[in-house]
């Protein structure tokens, strides 16, 4: 078996294709570079115009996320901006450069670990194992977290890469770097809160509640990393925590290496307790922790629910009216209890959802509703609630 622990040098094997190279014209590298240089650069909007300029990835899930940041950019709470900048050092691709290289040994190490039995069965069938890594590099938490900290992605980002106001925005994400994987179960919730036991100190520790409960299981097992939000509570997860067995948990949990969270990751896979396939997940979100996917479940009637899955795989753009009707039904009075809030902040960050609220739920009556969501939700959605409430407040006047 590969060591449990990767290594920050390069090693042998699949590199990512560029088959997409073949439709790219000069005017699209341009395009991306541009696009490139922007993101780099903390400028959301730009990097979103260029991005989308490039037909074959108008309906990326990159453009999705630039879009998101770029109607938030004025909004943006300091753990937003780690986050960022943590989500782009998983994609640095400059030939030559310290964070390719990091890319392509998180890539080789995630794939000889925990899909090289896909990869052998691809070759051996003549399948596309490119899809494959491609589907890692984009949706993979292994690969993300060893890019970003095991192998010191994020680090290497942040001192050679990042530019302008994400560098001066730098400083929460630079206290990220070391935080360790570890062990945690989900005990309870209360407004603007989420509270888990941090099982390698048995203590309870209270975070922000960006939604995280979304992907606990009925026992509340979960393994993440745990870092400084620049905020009230003090801590959060870096990105969504991955649901696991108590034993894997457990074992995140013991010892001081490193790399103790992949072995028992891995030995959970191979042994049946955790699902592969939760490593995976089409829509790596930044501002909140609930998936697109759960927006639109919760978001949809249950009889048109299949229709609007439908109509979502086929480039509709289904989770913005979801999160419209979230919050529809939260200015109403009528979406549920105080357990929706991650919902309802998730649909507030939403660019379409917002633009609706702003055009058809600015009323009186509205007003109470907006006060109550905005106490039980974190930056950026609350200042989005407190500003529909005194819109809806000055319609009285």
């Amino acid at each position: 078996m590969a060591s449990s622990t990767p290594s920050s040098r390069p090693t042998p094997g699949f590199r990512r294709g560029k088959r997409i190279s073949d439709l790219m014209t000069a005017d699209y590298h341009a395009f991306l570079d541009s696009s490139l240089a922007a993101e780099r650069s903390g400028d959301a909007a730009t990097a979103f115009e260029y991005h989308q300029g490039i037909p074959m990835f108008e309906r990326s899930s990159h453009v999705v996320l630039l879009k998101q940041l770029a109607d938030l950019a004025e909004e943006m709470p300091p753990w937003l901006w780690a986050r960022w900048a943590a989500y782009q050092s998983t994609r640095c691709e400059d030939p030559g450069t310290e964070g390719c290289d990091i890319s392509h040994a998180a890539l080789d190490y995630t794939l000889a670990m925990f899909h090289r039995d896909a990869m052998d069965e691809a070759y051996r069938t003549g399948g596309d194992p490119m899809r494959i890594a491609a589907r890692t590099v984009g949706e993979d938490w292994v690969y993300h977290q060893v890019c970003t900290y095991e192998l010191g992605g994020l680090q290497c980002f942040l001192d050679t890469t990042a530019t302008g106001l994400l560098a001066d925005r730098s400083t929460l994400a630079r206290s990220w770097i070391d935080a360790h994987v570890s062990g945690y179960r989900l005990e309870s919730s209360s407004p603007n809160r989420l509270t888990v036991r941090d099982l390698a100190q048995d203590r309870p520790v209270e975070l922000i509640d960006l939604g995280a409960r979304v992907h606990a299981d009925a026992d509340g097992w979960l393994i993440g990393r745990l870092v400084p939000s620049g905020a009230i509570p003090s801590l959060m997860f870096d990105t969504r925590p991955l649901p696991v067995d108590r034993q894997t948990a457990m074992e995140a949990s013991t010892g001081d290496r490193r790399g103790a969270w992949i072995t028992a990751l891995v030995e959970a896979i191979a042994d049946g307790r955790v699902d592969g396939a939760v490593l995976r997940s089409e829509d790596r979100e930044l501002v909140t922790d609930v998936p697109s996917l759960a927006l639109v479940e919760r978001g949809t009637p249950p009889p048109a629910l299949a229709s609007a899955l439908d109509q979502l795989a086929r480039g509709r753009d289904e989770v913005g009216r979801s999160a419209y009707r979230i919050l529809r039904t939260a200015a109403e009075g009528s979406l549920g209890s105080d357990e929706d809030a991650p919902y309802v902040a998730a649909a507030m960050v939403n660019a379409h959802g917002y633009g609706e609220a702003q055009r058809r739920l600015v009323r009186p009556e509205c007003q109470a509703a907006w006060e109550h969501w905005s106490r039980l939700v974190a930056e950026p959605a609350r200042g989005r609630l407190i500003r529909l409430a005194e819109l809806s407040g000055a319609t009285a006047a």
